[in-house]
């Protein structure tokens, strides 16, 4: 019995470190995607929405010279899962040695947790937002509108998927439909900055079925782009990449988005996972 009794608790203690191990590495389940999620290395101290729902971090990368400014932002739409991925590897493995790059990974942390487009409201289109709306995805807008300001960035990038590819016939017929594999601008012509940008994610993006175009998408006065333009007056363009796509294809391209507008504005960096 005495022999009994010891194996039964060497097991009990085997079972639960391996469910303890399990936990910590649990896959998670994006849209139909696999991933294995690790743990950060890196910790927050900077915060945005610091006292309510919506509280999400932000991470400053500064060189010795702190211009120019660029703010990244993942996770507008909880469900578009590459875009705050990538985010999260920037935050991993990113060094900048000249600019400032800030990353917001989940600006619409609720969403992103619960794996959903938007909760009550689309997270997109609340803008320019309202500080004392009853409904969270407003005060957020504004918030983030007010936080834009305070840094003054050359650009915001905003990291988005969309379920159908570019295809410029299509375009045609639907100028104000969501597309795959495109940088949108709410502004035509487009700007330098945006073509040299679309130049040198079309050079590190071998597959021509990757390749990348400018869509200019009719201005809307509640959408995040539209406004960071009109009121801030900043430069803000939208990265979509097709959900047809792999996910790690979709990640990196996402990646390569933010390289190339820090090739073009001159943000000097490293990526030491990448290199």
């Amino acid at each position: 019995m005495k022999k009994l009794f010891l194996f039964l608790l060497v097991s009990l203690l085997f079972i639960c470190f391996g469910c303890k191990k399990q936990n910590q590495t649990a896959p998670v389940i994006t849209s139909g995607d696999t991933v294995t999620a690790e743990k950060s290395v890196v910790t927050a101290s900077h915060y945005l929405g610091s006292s309510n729902e919506y509280k999400t971090p932000y991470f400053i990368f500064q060189g010795v010279i702190d211009t120019p400014k660029i703010i990244i932002d993942g996770g507008i739409h909880g469900d578009e899962v590459a875009g705050y991925m990538a985010c999260d590897t920037l935050v991993r493995y990113l060094k900048v040695t000249k600019g400032t790059v800030i990353v917001i990974p989940r600006l619409n942390k609720p969403a992103c947790l619960a794996l959903k487009r938007g909760l009550k409201n689309d997270f997109n289109r609340s803008f320019p937002g309202t500080p004392n709306s009853s409904e969270y995805e407003f005060r957020l807008a504004f918030e983030f509108m007010r936080f834009i300001d305070s840094i003054r960035p050359v650009a915001v990038i905003n990291h988005h998927e969309a379920r159908n590819k570019y295809d410029p016939e299509e375009y045609k017929k639907n100028p104000d439909k969501a597309f795959g594999q495109v940088l949108i601008t709410c502004l035509t012509p487009s700007e330098d900055m945006l073509i040299t940008a679309l130049n040198n994610l079309n050079d590190l993006i071998q597959n021509p079925v990757y390749k990348f175009t400018i869509q200019y998408y009719p201005i809307q006065p509640n959408h995040s782009l539209d406004n960071i333009v009109s009121k801030l007056h900043v430069k803000s363009y939208t990265v979509e990449t097709y959900r047809g796509f792999l996910l790690p294809d979709r990640i990196k391209m996402h990646i390569q988005s933010d390289e190339s507008f820090f090739k073009t504005i001159g943000i000097e960096y490293s990526l030491q996972s990448l290199n």
